[in-house]
């Protein structure tokens, strides 16, 4: 296979191995945890828009957020989308993604193998929150994964926790979402995720973060160790270039300098470059095909749809057992 993709990148041979060893891994385990999700939950819980069998474009994996579906966070983000005019995947991830991180990941890994096998090109993964974390997930454990994602977009992502609320969790009896419990500070899932040594932006995959200092949720985000960041990415915080811009949790995925850096990663090899962000990024709040009052108000109502998912769905007195595979040194 052969050619070159709308963002310059050469489809060569070394992506035709390394589709072969997805599928390999996919049926021989191959070092790589066994997916124990039955395959046609995992199937039905992929979604895509027209476009990406023998994709024309690089195509997008969008990995939504803890409390929302990916039907949700398509829906808010379409209009931004559309004139990207590449294919989007999205996941609806188990209990509206409360659930058990080290299940969430499978859907995830099963997500990127059909999408690279479908569009026959390497795939570019935007996250925000927990959806920037799963992937990192994914391309720790599945490395076979490395080879055919291009790059990770990761904004607000809970790569090192978050002091906000979760502390209380498992204390007193007050129970909690799984997810709640592993994504806060100090967590046994992040302790193995993150041990000492460990590559935080594995593989040739090429990693940008983004982050804004007033997030309310995931902190800290500002000062010497955010928990967005990563060691070997490019790691954006909003106000850096756009100067006193509040711009919230949810609102960090919308965010025009968020979209910006987006595109620019995916039309260029490498992670995002701030000097090549247009002059008017901070011109407008939103990205572009986002409709600004509408916009502001789905934002306003994001904070209680999320506590009230929360609430709602299967909540735990204490944090999931971690898996053998999280458990394992490397």
């Amino acid at each position: 296979m052969t050619g070159r993709s709308d963002a310059g990148r050469v489809l060569t041979p070394a992506f035709v191995v390394a589709l072969c060893c997805l599928a390999f891994s996919a049926s021989a385990g191959a070092a790589e945890p066994k997916l124990t999700v039955a395959k046609t939950r995992l199937a039905a819980a992929l979604k895509c828009s027209p476009g990406i069998d023998r994709a024309t474009r690089t195509p997008i994996m969008l990995v939504t957020g803890t409390g929302t579906s990916g039907d949700e966070a398509y829906g808010i983000g379409k209009p931004a989308f559309d004139l990207i005019g590449a294919p989007v995947c999205r996941v609806n991830f188990p209990n509206n993604t409360t659930a058990d991180m080290q299940v969430s990941v499978e859907y995830l890994v099963y997500g990127l193998r059909t999408m690279a096998r479908r569009s026959g090109r390497p795939v570019m993964v935007f996250g925000i929150s927990q959806g920037g974390l799963l992937p990192r997930v994914a391309l720790t454990y599945w490395p076979s994964l490395r080879r055919v994602v291009s790059d990770v977009v990761s904004a607000a992502g809970t790569h090192h926790g978050t002091t906000v609320g979760a502390g209380s969790c498992g204390h007193n009896g007050v129970t909690c979402i799984p997810a709640g419990f592993q994504q806060a500070a100090g967590s046994n899932f992040l302790k193995a995720l993150n041990r000492r040594g460990r590559d935080e932006t594995p593989g040739p995959t090429s990693w940008t973060t983004v982050r804004s200092a007033t997030d309310g949720t995931v902190q800290p985000s500002s000062g010497p160790r955010p928990s967005p960041s990563l060691r070997g990415a490019t790691n954006v915080l909003i106000q850096d270039i756009c100067p006193g811009r509040q711009v919230s949790h949810v609102g960090t995925a919308l965010d025009s300098v968020t979209f910006a850096l987006a595109i620019d990663a995916l039309n260029h090899r490498g992670p995002a470059r701030l000097s090549r962000l247009p002059g008017d990024v901070c011109a407008h709040p939103y990205a572009p095909g986002l409709n600004e009052a509408l916009t502001t108000t789905i934002l306003q109502a994001a904070g209680a749809l999320m506590a009230g998912r929360g609430e709602a769905e299967p909540r735990v007195a204490r944090e999931p057992r971690l898996r053998a595979w999280m458990r394992r040194a490397g």
